[in-house]
């Protein structure tokens, strides 16, 4: 348990806490011209709602390129029918090609080659700005020379326990990699609320390594390119955007299951870091409990003292920058649920490959 602790103390007070004590907010930046870009397929619906508002963001020069990718629904149609009214609107269509199977990553290449300046933030057709200072906001990343932006995209509330898991994980794993890159060791970020420059993507070879997966365009490209010294954080409510919760329990699985696929492609330092916090989580509750049952009552207290006194409180406060709300509270027993299920769902994916992105 001692040894647990030891880990789980240095998670805390080197990553989290950074995210947990440090102001938030930052200065905007509205004069860094900045390309807005969106791979959409069979996103219609979603589009309407999300380019008026992006259409409504306070910043001097910005253009939105969205990329219709292979669509066989109205989206073409739609944001032919929207780009009189929005100057600002860029819509770069590609054809389906039966020869051809790929996954997002190309569409995003073509999406980026379109874009007009060097500074370009990515989002997603199914999530919305928090208001008009989105851009602006993770546009002030890009100050001091950094060529990497990471934000933060939180799933809406709704009704229901799949609502629940998928916002506690997106939560805590926001909170690893915001927490790992305050520290100056960024491993991935997220493609529905990420910036970076056109020229390093372009000059990485990280988008061409990983063309055979289906999935990974956005945190196996980081973390092939995301170093300390060009990757910043930004963590003002202002910059997140929101997005549309998965429709159930199962497909929240299936999208988690997924995101395993890329992991095992990490750098393997950064394997090592992630698979050693649960597993200190692990080891400290299974020692704790054996503790108790020996009736070894004065390790078992201060084990609990520190957990309940300077782990938790981290925590908390870690999750309230974030925002969520009354997930907070109940950090706690959602830890020890996924304890179980993170690692019945990583064999899973062994056992059985998920399919494509979309």
């Amino acid at each position: 348990m001692a040894g647990a602790l030891f880990v789980l103390l240095v998670y805390h007070l080197a990553m989290f806490a950074r995210l947990a004590f440090r102001k938030p907010r930052v200065e905007p930046d509205r004069e860094l011209p900045i390309s807005v870009v969106i791979c959409a397929r069979n996103e219609a619906r979603t589009l309407e709602e999300l380019i008026p508002k992006l259409m409504q963001q306070d910043h001097r020069e910005f253009e939105v390129v969205v990329v219709n990718d292979r669509s066989d629904d109205d989206t073409w149609e739609i944001l032919q029918w929207m780009k009189p009214q929005y100057p600002r609107l860029r819509p770069v269509n590609i054809q389906a090609d039966e020869k051809f199977n790929y996954g997002k990553k190309i569409a995003l290449g073509v999406g980026l080659r379109a874009a007009k300046h060097p500074q370009v933030l990515l989002t997603d057709a199914d999530c919305v700005p928090p208001g008009p200072d989105w851009i602006s906001t993770m546009a002030a990343g890009f100050r001091n020379g950094r060529q990497i932006v990471l934000g933060y995209s939180p799933y809406a509330p709704q009704a229901g326990l799949g609502n629940l898991l998928e916002r506690y994980d997106g939560v805590s794993k926001a909170m690893q990699y915001m927490g790992f890159a305050m520290a100056g060791m960024p491993y991935m970020g997220v493609g529905r609320n990420l910036g970076y420059t056109s020229e390093l993507f372009f000059n990485s070879k990280g988008p061409r390594r990983h063309n055979h997966l289906m999935s990974g365009d956005d945190d196996l490209f980081i973390n092939e390119v995301a170093r300390g010294r060009n990757t910043t954080v930004v963590s003002d409510p202002r910059s997140f955007m929101t997005t549309r919760p998965s429709p159930d329990l199962l497909t929240w699985v299936r999208r988690k299951r997924r995101h395993y696929t890329t992991a095992v492609h990490y750098r393997f330092g950064h394997q090592v870091l992630l698979m050693l916090l649960p597993l200190a989580r692990a080891i400290f509750w299974a020692a704790l409990i054996w503790l108790l049952v020996q009736a070894r009552w004065r390790e078992a207290i201060v084990g609990a003292a520190v957990q309940l006194a300077v782990l938790m409180p981290i925590t908390i406060l870690a999750m309230r920058r974030l925002q969520a709300g009354v997930l907070a509270w109940f950090a706690l027993p959602l830890e020890w649920l996924f304890l179980l299920l993170d690692p019945l769902l990583y064999t899973s994916t062994i056992l059985v490959k998920p399919k494509r992105w979309k």
